[in-house]
Order: C-alpha cells, then structure tokens, then sequence
C-alpha cells in the first residue's frame, strides 16, 4: 500500500529546534515521517529565523523559502490605510512562498495538508483551487488572545488604539480561518474548547509529546538556586522577565542575599546585562537548553499572556525540576499546586513561592520529582502519533 503523502507549510523553519514555535513543528513533521507518512515541507526562512540542521529522511522533501518578514513602519502605515487584514499575518503573504506551494501542488497529490499556525492564511485560496486533499490548520494558540492582553500594557494611546484595531482585525481573520479549513489540531485542550464554541465537529486536540532524552537526563544541580529560559524576541517573555527583575528579584534578594537568578535563551544580548541586578546571571543563548536547565534547579515562568502550551514547562516537568509559573503559564497543563508545580500570579506570591524554594530543598526534590511523573504519564509520543493517523 502506497504511503499517505502530507504537505506541511509553515511560517518558520522547525530546525533548529530555537523556540517552542519551533520545536512544535518539529514534533508534528518528525511525528508524520514515524508514522510512515511521506511529508513535503515548505516553510519561511528569515533572518529571525534562518534555517539550519535540517533532518534529512528518506521520506522528507524540505523547502525552504528566504523571505524578509521584519517589522517596518513605512509597512505598518500602509496596511493600516490600505489594507484590511491584520498586520501581523500580512507579513507571511509573499509571492516567492505562493509561487512554491503552486509549484509544489502541481507536481504532487497529497492526501493532507496541514497550515502550521494561522500566519500560514493567506495561501489557502491557493490550496483550495489546486487540491482535494483534507486541508487542517495546526493551531499552536489562540492568537487574538494573546495580542489582547498586549493593549493594556501599551505605554501611549497612540500605539494603544493601532494595536486595537489590530487585535480586531486579527480576531476576524483568525475566527473566519477556523470556520474555512477541514479540522483543526490544537495544541492544548483548554484552546480546544474555546474553538470548539465555534465549530465543535472539526476541533481535537493533538498536544506535544516528550523527547525521550528529557526522560534520560539526571538533574546536575547540587544546590537552590533559580533561572529562566526562553526566546527574548517574543513579548511575553520580554514582559515577563522585566517584571520579574523589576518588580520581585531586587526586593527578594535584599532580603535572601545567597539568592541567584541565572538567565539564558535566544536574543538575551548581551547588551541585556547592563539592566541586570545583584545576583543576575545572564547567559545569553547558550549551546545546549538541556544542559543549562539541568545544571539549575528551580525554573521560573513569569508569564502574563498566551494560550496554547508552554513547550518549556514541558521540557522543565519532564526533567523533574520545580517550577513556578502563573496560572496562565500553567493553563491547558493539568498540574496541581504543591503537588507537581508551583502557581503565583502576584509580586507577593512569587517572592514567597521562591522563599518556600530556599528553606525547603526537600519538598523543591519531591514537587520536581512528582513533575517528572506527571510529564512521562501525560505526553507519552505514542498517543500522539495515533491520534496523528486519526486525521486522514
């Protein structure tokens, strides 16, 4: 029997494995090839996100197409006056990818087609006419969502009321996207059941799964101490992480002068250090996350604003480190406070969650203990991979 062909068009490159985006098409296109589908992979390629380390596979045909998406004002302006989709998705509309998926859909039937994230919109039309394949849009988050938590947190009225209008048009395009494809994969349940309110016979959930070796790694950290890891050119983060320093660590270290933070991730420049406090360590992007994360005991998820999964808190229950997050850091992950995680929404009790941390190194072992318990019993790859079969 002749092996089911799937084309994957995405918005970044999956390698290197840079940021949970990342790592999340990854898993979806390296999850298809176990299964023995044959995949053809066409992706954006920018300076942001340049793409390199690619797998290679008998069943893998991969397609990369360098495009420049930078943010630009001269840009910004003229989608304001001129068009009528969101800035944010406009970016991803470019002749050179449209030229490629025609070419590709041309030379090739597919049995499916997945659009990896909603920036990959604009070339349905173009798929619709040439195919008719099963068309599923893989919904890593909810994407209005998360743009409107940003408005608040807007500095001038100006810039304020762009992002509305932005956030509006963004939300009709992404609602009219769901309601046009064949099914939606989304990546946590809790988005799930928000899509679901608007097409419920075409939503599952298809979560991410544990890499093996995050199961194989033993925690090298001899003593409490704190870090974050995470891409420093997404919002969320940068929000997160200024908060943290400015509003919880100097307070906290004043008081708890043993107290370190250690910092690591893709665009931490260095020119980030001049901002840092006593007892800040940054370690900018470093080789090996895996490594870094080991080597570090209680892991910190400032984090504010975003649906879909945290592919790092993952990776952090899976090593069997403990965390603390906020409740929207830990949304659409069934873990329970004290028990496999720790959940602070405020300055307040973020600071006391990392006091509880320092006096009690043993319940920091048994909470990053029944962590690693929890990620091997609820991502396992296998479930995933069925539930993969189930779209065709």
């Amino acid at each position: 029997m002749e092996a089911k062909k799937v084309l994957i068009l995405a918005h970044k490159p999956p390698y290197p494995k840079a940021d949970g985006g990342c790592i999340a098409i990854a898993q979806m296109l390296e999850a298809f090839l176990d299964i023995g589908v044959s995949v053809h992979f066409i992706c954006f390629e920018t300076q942001k996100h340049p793409s390199k380390n690619v797998k290679e596979h008998p069943n893998l045909t991969y397609k990369s197409i360098p495009v420049d998406t930078k943010l630009s004002i001269w840009a910004a302006l003229k989608n304001l006056c001129l068009q009528t989709t969101s800035y944010f998705t406009s970016r991803f509309n470019h002749p050179d990818f449209k030229k490629e998926v025609i070419q590709t859909l041309n030379n090739n039937s597919f049995d499916l087609i997945v659009f990896e994230s909603l920036f990959t919109k604009h070339y349905l039309k173009t798929v619709r006419k040439q195919t008719t394949a099963k068309l599923v849009y893989r919904s890593h988050n909810i994407e209005h969502k998360i743009w409107e938590t940003q408005i608040e947190k807007e500095d001038t009225a100006l810039r304020s009321a762009y992002l509305k209008l932005q956030v509006k048009r963004l939300k009709k395009e992404e609602l009219k996207f769901w309601n046009e494809v064949d099914a939606i994969a989304s990546i946590s349940e809790k988005d799930s059941k928000k899509i679901s309110e608007y097409n419920a016979e075409k939503t599952k959930t298809i979560g991410l799964h544990l890499n093996e070796k995050h199961l194989l790694q033993k925690d090298s950290s001899d003593r409490i101490d704190f870090f974050h890891i995470g891409a420093m050119n997404w919002k969320p983060n940068q929000f997160g992480i200024a908060w943290l320093l400015d509003e919880v660590w100097d307070e906290f270290v004043a008081s708890n002068s043993a107290a370190e933070l250690h910092l690591a991730g893709k665009s931490m420049t260095e020119s980030f250090t001049k901002s840092l406090g006593f007892g800040v360590y940054n370690h900018m992007e470093v080789l090996d996350a895996t490594d870094f994360m080991n080597s570090h005991k209680v892991m910190l998820i400032p984090l504010f604003s975003g649906s879909g999964i945290r592919v790092k808190i993952i990776e952090g229950l899976a090593l069997g480190k403990c965390i603390i997050t906020t409740s929207i850091g830990a949304d659409g992950i069934s873990v329970k406070h004290r028990e496999n995680i720790l959940i602070a929404d405020t300055t307040k009790e973020f600071a006391e969650q990392m006091k509880f941390c320092m006096d009690q190194p043993k319940r920091v072992a048994e909470i990053g203990e029944s962590a690693r318990r929890f990620a091997k019993a609820n991502f396992s790859k296998s479930a995933v991979n069925e539930e993969l079969k189930a779209l065709f």
